[in-house]
């Protein structure tokens, strides 16, 4: 792979000993002797149970094992602040002249910590979606531009798919959003050759965030709310026996039909099929005098909307430019995938998701400002993680659990989809549910709003209060370059590649080199 270096200009990586602090020059290392362990490590586990309320710049794009960025705060100011540590941390600082370098920059906080400091920095990392990831975290946004676009699409698409993921709600008769659709996996029977679910089991929701626990019934498939999970009683629908065990375990699973025992994967078949059996809604009208979430067997509207999305893709001219064809490569962990008989990227989606992901990319795709279409390219991106039928559903939190909730790619017998394009409140515009468009985009705003105006939380006791950094922001310049601007080189290429250092080629990662 050629290198590929961002257009913000290079330096060298040098330091000039005479910007050390005098006290420090005088006594040796600042690190050694005012790095304070205890404190860094109370503030570094708190910031790790919330890290995007505590480092909202993270929100960016998920990027996997980051470190806190406290402790990179810590750091720097032990080395080149001038102080206790416990005073100088929660006080505005501007390094400006020092130079900070990582040569394996991942997803950037070492760099975004330094920068927002005041440094100059340079980072290298040969995987293109670390380079993208950092690069977009250290761009300067005009983020009411930026929001105006991605409002801007997602109400073209809500216009054009917004009907696919609605539903009639069972209490008041009216149209209410959908938040997550409830998908089994299916497999034929060798013997009968009818189909069958693989179900694991049949508790749907547990009573915690929930008033009671909600049941599908193994005979007729209808949905019953229970007291007891011990003895859940009788279906409503069809009176038979509540079970909450499930046939499928440990890669066995009977025919129901004729008794055959089966088992799965059974990759020759081709990547697993799937059959809708619940949904989880949102009912505005009704949701005031409604305890609890609303839940509902599917319909035969409910079917005829997923049976217009097939059609919709069919006919959909977007497809073969925005959905990839490439097969998924052998590896520790695509290996799982291969098992299940995935052998595609594309088959890891059903037809909903890829018609709203390849509409998405293609809004996206006519935006002409750079800045703008890389920021809402790199919240398609993001947006992935949630929208693909290996997610799961949580029984007790009641939500969504992305790809990577898990490393690796954990395939389940039950597969969550969800909203698209998000559900927000009518007015204040708060989402509900998660793993849609409008969850990522009001993420990454935040992330970028706190760009601008970066903050530490001071904890004392049970309490904890909110610390302005007045002087303090993050990014390659200020309000566009009106304010100020700082050097910042990164490279997709290995930092000890010939030339690497003194790099100053100026080659933007294309657009179509997102995963």
């Amino acid at each position: 792979m050629a290198p590929q270096t961002s257009a913000l200009r290079a330096q060298p990586a040098v330091f000039d000993e005479s910007l050390r602090p005098a006290s420090l020059r005088a006594a040796g290392t600042g690190i050694e002797r005012r790095f304070d362990v205890g404190f860094v490590a109370r503030l570094a586990l708190k910031e790790k149970q919330i890290q995007q309320n505590v480092r909202p710049v993270i929100a960016v794009h998920k990027w996997f094992a980051r470190r806190p960025g406290t402790l990179f705060r810590g750091l720097l100011l032990s080395e080149f602040g001038d102080g206790p540590l416990e005073e100088t941390f929660f006080e505005p600082h501007d390094l400006a002249g020092l130079r900070v370098a990582d040569p394996f920059m991942g997803g950037g906080t070492p760099l975004f910590e330094a920068n927002r400091l005041g440094c100059d920095v340079e980072g290298w990392d040969v995987n293109p979606m670390a380079y993208w990831v950092v690069r977009q975290e250290l761009t300067h946004l005009d983020v009411p531009e930026y929001l105006a676009r991605a409002r801007g699409i997602e109400a073209a698409l809500e216009g054009e798919l917004g009907g696919l993921y609605r539903t009639q709600c069972c209490h008041c008769g009216g149209e209410a959003p959908v938040k997550y659709f409830l998908w089994v996996k299916v497999q034929e029977c060798r013997s009968c050759r009818r189909d069958f679910d693989l179900f694991p089991g049949y508790l749907l929701a547990a009573d915690q965030r929930h008033p009671r626990n909600v049941v599908v019934c193994a005979a007729c498939g209808e949905l019953t709310e229970t007291e007891d999970r011990d003895r859940p009683g009788d279906c409503r629908g069809c009176g038979g026996d509540l079970v909450l065990g499930g046939p499928a375990r440990r890669g066995r699973c009977p025919c129901p039909h004729c008794g055959e025992p089966g088992s799965y994967p059974q990759p020759e078949a081709g990547p697993p099929r799937h059959r809708l059996f619940a949904l989880e809604y949102h009912c505005w009208e009704c949701k005031g005098e409604h305890r609890g979430r609303f839940f509902k067997r599917p319909d035969a509207a409910d079917l005829e909307r997923y049976g217009r999305a097939e059609r919709l893709l069919g006919q959909a001219s977007a497809v073969d430019r925005f959905v990839p064809d490439d097969a998924i490569p052998p590896g520790d962990e695509s290996d799982r995938l291969h098992r299940w008989g995935y052998t595609r990227y594309r088959e890891m989606f059903n037809a909903r998701q890829l018609l709203g992901l390849s509409r998405l990319a293609q809004e996206i795709a006519g935006v002409e400002e750079e800045r703008v279409r890389h920021a809402l390219a790199t919240n398609l991106s993001d947006l992935l993680r949630y929208q693909n039928m290996l997610c799961r559903y949580d029984t007790r939190s009641l939500k969504s659990l992305d790809i990577f909730s898990v490393h690796g790619f954990p395939v389940g017998l039950i597969q969550c989809e969800s909203n698209l394009l998000g559900i927000q409140h009518p007015r204040t515009r708060a989402n509900v549910g998660s793993g849609g468009w409008s969850n990522v985009v009001e993420k990454f705003a935040r992330a970028k709003e706190y760009c601008e105006e970066p903050f530490e939380i001071r904890y004392t006791g049970r309490g904890k209060r909110i610390v302005p950094m007045p002087g303090e922001w993050i990014g390659d310049s200020r309000n566009g370059g009106v304010e100020a601007t700082r050097p910042v080189a990164l490279h997709c290429a290995s930092s000890v590649s010939n030339g690497a250092l003194s790099s100053t080629s100026s080659t933007n990662l294309p657009l179509t080199a997102l995963p």
